[in-house]
């Protein structure tokens, strides 16, 4: 066709027909899996099978969706297909993988998401909601694209009607949702509290959107519960899990790119991805989305208030989402002090089915809470700038576990007043019982001494009867 390099080749191919065009994230994957091959020792044993994988990789790169230079990647992978010892394959095929890591890398780089998108996150912690703020905005996103819910029942039970409104009013744009999975609702009129699986919510809005809809959506499930399990459960109702943790500004579009290309491929959404040539003279704040020790130590005040006041105390299912709450909290708090014994605490609290178990191990929590947020203000010099502030928390809290201390042994001087009583009613109505029998078995033993005297009295009056007859006997006999 007359092409001069391969590069004419690469451009020609994607021009023509952009359906065949291989992401990045594709050329990663099979960069891996031909890495597992060398290191099982194939180029050794199966060279052929080498060699496919290699033809292969050849065949993707010359359909990548990108403007890189490709032509120096293609002539070393030639040089491996042509090795005629095991380590000289292997020697080539490293300077491939790491000349296309760094393709790699320069694309992720350069990686943009489109401007006809849009960001919508749910959570009922006042906290996270913030952070998922800050996090849109490391994404290169305005606020005029981004939508954070979660403030109160009705954003909450509202959110599957919004979103669907609101993707029907954007037909043409992408829609990326984070979604809490654990969403917390109190309705203030009746004091009832409920908890909604946020990837239930997920699930029900996929159902509800048409299909043109539901494939211009790309959803995440935000939970601290990452079990084997509870993320097979998210990756089936959504199209992924974003774990509860600190995560740095140069981090995020490196963890949702790839995220992004295996919803979105630009074989299939011609305008999913936007690359522009970064300037690498242009610095970056390398800032960390994470929840501070002064955001705990709030969020320690207000559930201390909330459990020394609320009358739901007495349901321990409101203090599990308490408690949940707390533990997103912490997981996504920037730390160098061990939150291991921590969580370990609050997850032996969810274990309790107990209200005033509960409230009897809170302070101890708390007080631990406090104890290592404390130290990480002390590190930073953040109680020397604020230490009046702090010194009353402290105080605040020593007075409010008093409370919390003296109210939980209320309950239990309650419920053991209960039992007392209850015990004192069975062990009365024993007695009664026990004496009715005792009247009812003498009774009893009267009418059958009664019965024997009479069968007695009987008895003597027929002997007499009968010594009376004989006698009879006797005298009528000749």
């Amino acid at each position: 066709i007359g092409f001069t390099s391969k590069d004419e080749i690469l451009t020609a191919a994607v021009a023509v027909d952009n359906d065949i065009a291989c992401t990045p994230y594709d050329i990663g994957q099979q960069i891996e899996y031909i890495e597992t091959l060398f290191g099982d020792g194939k180029h050794i044993s199966e060279i052929r099978l080498i060699h496919e994988q290699m033809h292969g990789l050849k065949g993707d790169l010359l359909t990548l969706n990108s403007t890189a230079s490709v032509t120096s990647i293609i002539g070393h992978i030639n040089l491996v297909l042509v090795a005629q010892y095991p380590e000289t394959a292997l020697e080539r095929w490293n300077s491939v993988r790491d000349e296309m890591n760094d393709i790699l890398n320069t694309i992720q780089k350069n990686f943009r998401f489109p401007k006809n998108m849009h960001a919508i996150a749910i959570d009922d912690s006042k906290i996270q909601r913030k952070l998922l703020s800050k996090f849109f905005d490391f994404m290169g996103l305005g606020s005029e694209q981004c939508t954070v819910l979660g403030d109160g029942a009705d954003e909450i039970k509202g959110f599957e009607d919004f979103v669907v409104k609101f993707m029907s009013n954007h037909p043409g744009d992408y829609v990326f949702m984070v979604v809490d999975e654990n969403l917390d609702v109190v309705d203030e009129s009746s004091g009832t509290d409920e908890s909604i699986s946020g990837s239930v919510c997920v699930e029900n809005i996929r159902r509800r959107l048409p299909y043109e809809l539901e494939r211009r959506l790309f959803a995440l499930v935000r939970s601290a519960n990452d079990s084997t399990s509870d993320i097979a459960i998210y990756n089936n109702r959504a199209h992924g899990f974003l774990p509860k943790a600190p995560i740095r500004r140069e981090k995020v579009t490196e963890t949702l790119a790839p995220l992004w290309l295996k919803r979105f491929p630009p074989a299939q959404f011609g305008d999913s991805v936007a690359y522009d040539n970064a300037d690498e003279s242009e610095s970056t704040t390398s800032e960390e989305l994470a929840c501070s020790a002064q955001d705990i130590t709030h969020k320690l005040v207000e559930m201390d208030a909330r459990f020394n006041t609320d009358n739901r105390t007495e349901n321990w299912r409101w203090m599990h989402d308490q408690l949940h709450e707390l533990k997103g909290d912490i997981l996504t708090m920037a730390s160098d002090a061990s939150m291991i014994s921590v969580l370990g605490m609050i997850n032996l609290l969810l274990g309790y089915k107990d209200s005033v178990l509960i409230t009897e191990k809170w302070p101890k929590l708390r007080d631990r809470i406090y104890s290592i947020t404390n130290e990480e203000r002390t590190a930073s010099g953040t109680v020397q700038a604020g230490g009046g502030r702090w010194t009353k928390v402290r105080h605040t809290l020593k007075a409010k576990s008093s409370f919390v201390e003296s109210s939980a042994s209320a309950k239990l001087k309650r419920r053991a007043s209960l039992l007392t009583n209850s015990n004192q009613r069975a062990t009365t109505e024993r007695n009664s019982a026990l004496t009715n029998s005792i009247k009812t078995t003498t009774a009893t033993e009267r009418r059958s001494s009664e019965l024997s005297n009479s069968i007695r009295s009987t008895t003597t009056t027929e002997v007499r009867s009968s010594a009376l007859s004989n006698s009879v006997f006797d005298l009528s006999s000749p």
